[in-house]
């Protein structure tokens, strides 16, 4: 049970934390500016972000193909790029000119909007897979399990951007400035390779000419979290180097003794932050080390073709659960395909092997398919349609109580697994 807990709890902090740190720096950011609409504009973006986010993560539960996610994803990250970046040269030399006031805010709203378009996205899914996978038994020990883990996550990822907000707003404008510097940089790696990812798997690049660079950091993606919480560091880091506050002219001894005495306590928020850092790296190595501990691929049942065709009796696939077959090719290279029956009389039949983590394969676990190498649950009623980390399909039909393959297929897609 804990390690259900924390399955559901790690991503949903690991989300909130990308979510909320930017957030909480820019309003900082923005409330240190002598404009006050652009707090306004800032929380306005707030509600706008969260509709657009609730609104295509109920249109992609409800319709599934309707919305691509991986371009709509993309979109949200080349925005967030643009606005991030275009904010970062208007913010570092601040000025009363309207025109730059305008455009500061254009960037503030956008980058608001598409950061909660990318995150929330995720957020607000997660809670359907709880509800998918519980196959309308909501009312067990495991969906207790699975949203309590899911709202801690959600909790201690927003009450750490609360904090890093309060550290923020606490630093002096120069500091402030540095502070959204680092964290853009860290926000453009942690996009910048998951933009990439989505453009190889829509061929919009070369697969092909950038996978020798993009292997290495799709296969270790797990470690940008720490990128990230690397980059909320240099908060309270920030926080307290910063200089003393100097004694204002006009100030008495015991005025300045109160300043001192806000400035200490100020300090107490750049605390929060690093114990808050401290519970979640714990959280996001040992914890999920610990939930996630890598489960070996059941063996593959060898199959033959015949007369063209490869067949799986329907009843040895009949359970729900998740079956891998190998299919030696004439050049003896062994091709892995999965069946599960997703309800009724649909099957999901695709590659052990997807387009974005190769032939790694995928196993069950709690009843949920999982990818191997990055461990991104698949929903079954998605299996056998493209995109993502989906198994790449397979073409079958039902023929005389069998799932029927053409061999031609199998052979076609031995280069995958070569």
């Amino acid at each position: 049970m804990i390690q259900l807990f924390l399955r559901q709890m790690i991503p949903a902090m690991e989300q909130g934390v990308m979510l909320t740190v930017p957030l909480a720096i820019l309003l900082a950011l923005l409330s240190s500016l002598s404009y006050p609409e652009f707090r306004r504009k800032f929380w306005r973006a707030m509600k706008w972000g969260i509709f657009v986010s609730l609104f295509f993560a109920a249109v992609k539960t409800g319709t599934r193909q309707a919305v691509s996610r991986e371009g709509f994803e993309g979109v949200a990250i080349f925005a967030s790029l643009l606005s991030e970046i275009s904010l970062l040269a208007l913010l570092s030399r601040p000025s009363a000119a309207v025109a730059r006031a305008r455009l500061i805010g254009i960037a503030s709203v956008v980058l608001v909007i598409s950061l909660w378009a990318y995150h929330g996205l995720e957020l607000w899914l997660m809670p359907v897979s709880i509800a998918i996978a519980a196959t309308g038994e909501f009312f067990t020990l495991d969906v207790l399990v699975k949203s309590l883990g899911y709202g801690s996550g959600l909790l201690l990822g927003f009450l750490s951007g609360y904090l890093v907000y309060k550290a923020s707003a606490a630093l002096f404008y120069g500091r402030l400035l540095f502070v959204y510097a680092v964290q853009i940089t860290g926000c453009i790696v942690q996009q910048g390779i998951y933009l990439i990812q989505i453009m190889m798997i829509r061929h919009i690049v070369s697969g092909a000419a950038l996978m020798g660079v993009m292997a290495p950091l799709i296969d270790n993606q797990r470690l940008v979290i720490f990128l990230i919480f690397f980059v909320t560091l240099v908060v309270p880091v920030t926080q307290f180097l910063q200089p003393k506050p100097v004694r204002p002219a006009e100030a008495n001894p015991a005025q300045y003794r109160k300043l001192l005495a806000a400035a200490k306590h100020k300090l107490r928020w750049g605390s929060g932050v690093v114990a808050s850092l401290v519970v979640m790296v714990l959280l996001s190595s040992f914890g999920y080390s610990f939930a996630n501990k890598k489960e070996e691929l059941v063996p593959a049942v060898p199959i033959q073709a015949e007369a063209g065709y490869v067949r799986v009796p329907l009843e040895d696939v009949n359970d729900g659960h998740l079956h891998r077959y190998v299919y030696r090719t004439e050049n003896s290279t062994m091709v892995r395909f999965i069946i599960i029956k997703k309800g009724g009389s649909a099957y999901g039949v695709g590659l052990d092997a997807c387009e974005v983590c190769g032939p790694t394969g995928y196993y069950e676990r709690d009843d949920q398919v999982i990818c191997k190498l990055c461990d991104v649950i698949m929903n079954k009623a998605t299996i056998g349609m493209p995109g993502g980390c989906n198994p790449v399909p397979v073409k079958y039909d039902v023929d005389s109580g069998t799932i029927r393959i053409e061999q031609s297929i199998l052979e076609k897609e031995a280069k995958r697994f070569r």
